[in-house]
């Protein structure tokens, strides 16, 4: 398969423009355009959700600096979910009780899936920035609800793809996932893309039994033994977060590092990597959900300069561009419905492709899931660069071909 990055053509100069001169409408109309974000302020999820705040705020300021929406300028209004369900409906009831009914959330899968129910039959409309669950636009589908962020399935049967391509050498696979149902689904999907695409090439591959741990158990000594004795060669780690670090760090101290030829990571974070340079193995493929650097897209680069002042780190974090993306999606939507009703919006959200930092924002139009384009990156250990790290090679392309098929209001089953 040949694998062509997508050309992105149009800035959000051109988006700008096009806000701050729609034609402005009635007394109705007037004032701020209010949007309630509830995300992550606090508690165990608070680097996405300050990557929310960030990507939101910035979002706001450039387009109010444009103009604003057919005349007004957008206000976020923030409200801390905790990482909870039951904070994130806490935090929507505030919100609608002040009048706000455009709302941006997540990325925590399950404070979104606990927002839907609240959302059918109202004049309120949602992008989730980040969350990845299936059910949110299958099983939990509503008119109202629009998710931007892809499943595991394009993501994943694409990593699968590219190891494939990139690394058909190695053949012999091992897993070490967490024992929670989405890791062990995502993996699954990994592996299974893996055989496909290998056996696609005429090549046999073996994927040996998955090795499960806590999450957060902290301490990974014995699945790591039991790894290295496996005798594969390539890795895919599905653990996240500390879990993800502290595997990484305790492989190192086994040397595991030095008979593996690659490592598969399903959601490694570069500044987050930069925390343990010593232990960054030399190859390592992981998607990542925006890596502005080179990336030929004006609005990812102007993100990227604001995001690197306010963070201070050369790799600021993906949820930054969903958020910020989610805010351009529905300024865009009002702008060209020349107004903020509902129906008229959701139109506009289904038809719509503005250019975001990620690329450009498009929902499938039977399920509201989001279409976008993917980005996988190899990076590997470099002790001569900032962080003892470095990025190798970026593939980009399109999730179309990849997605499940759409299935609103019914259930999507990993097999």
């Amino acid at each position: 398969m040949s694998i062509n990055r997508r050309q992105l053509t149009v800035s959000m100069a051109a988006l700008a423009a096009s806000l701050a001169f729609a034609p402005q409408m009635g007394l109705a109309q007037e004032g701020p355009i209010r949007i309630g974000v509830i995300t992550s302020l606090s508690g165990f999820a608070q680097v996405y959700g300050e990557a929310n705040q960030i990507g939101t705020q910035i979002a706001a300021d450039r387009i109010n600096a444009a103009g604003g929406v057919n005349g007004r300028p957008i206000e976020i209004v923030l409200r801390d979910d905790q990482g909870l369900p039951d904070g994130t409906v806490a935090a929507y009831r505030d919100l609608a009780g002040t009048g706000i009914r455009h709302f941006i959330s997540g990325p925590i899968s399950g404070t979104v899936v606990a927002l839907g129910p609240l959302f059918k039959d109202t004049d309120h409309i949602m992008i989730g920035a980040g969350p990845n669950n299936l059910s949110i636009t299958h099983e939990n589908y509503n008119d109202n609800i629009f998710r931007l962020q892809l499943t595991s399935i394009p993501v994943f049967t694409g990593l699968g793809v590219v190891l494939a391509e990139k690394a058909p050498e190695v053949t012999n696979w091992i897993s070490i996932s967490s024992d929670q149902q989405a890791n062990i689904d995502l993996t699954n999907v990994l592996e299974n893309s893996l055989k496909a695409a290998h056996a696609e090439a005429g090549r046999e591959i073996t994927i040996q039994d998955m090795v499960l741990t806590k999450a957060g158990a902290g301490d990974f000594r014995a699945q790591i033994a039991q790894i290295a004795r496996s005798g594969a060669t390539g890795i895919i780690n599905s653990l996240v977060g500390s879990d993800s670090l502290t595997f990484y760090t305790q492989a190192k101290a086994f040397g595991l590092d030095r008979n593996v030829q690659v490592f598969a990571d399903v959601s490694a974070n570069l500044n987050s990597m930069t925390t343990i340079s010593d232990a960054i193995p030399a190859s390592v493929w992981t998607p990542y959900y925006w890596y502005a650097q080179d990336d030929g897209n004006p609005v990812s680069q102007e993100l990227y300069a604001a995001a690197v002042e306010r963070t201070g780190t050369e790799y600021p974090f993906g949820f930054i561009a969903l958020a910020h993306d989610a805010v351009v999606a529905l300024a865009d939507a009002m702008s060209r419905a020349e107004s903020d009703d509902t129906a008229a919006v959701i139109a506009a959200l289904e038809s719509g492709s503005p250019m975001g930092a990620a690329g450009p924002i498009v929902f499938r139009e039977e399920d509201h899931t989001y279409t976008g384009e993917m980005t996988f990156l190899q990076f590997g250990a470099d002790a001569e660069a900032e962080g003892g790290l470095s990025v190798k090679e970026v593939v980009r392309f399109d999730s179309v071909p990849y997605m499940e098929p759409a299935t609103p209001g019914e259930r999507f089953v990993i097999e």
